[in-house]
């Protein structure tokens, strides 16, 4: 496939694997392969979905019942 044609197709990724610092933790998840192999065939729209919510980072845990 053609890196050129490629590149211009549009993914979203969640933020924290890209390496930016929105858990809750205010920490991430880099994904290497993500970062480091994908890159060069599409281009990465990134999210957080906690972070669209107004949830800040750090935060709380959300627990569960």
């Amino acid at each position: 496939m053609n890196k050129a044609i490629s590149s211009d197709i549009k993914i979203g990724v969640s933020s924290c694997l890209l390496g930016e610092n929105v858990r809750f933790d205010a920490g991430h998840k880099k994904n290497a392969f993500i970062t480091g192999v994908l890159k060069d065939y599409f281009q990465f729209v990134p999210f957080c979905p906690e972070m669209h919510i107004g949830l800040g980072a750090p935060r709380e845990t959300v627990m569960v019942n």
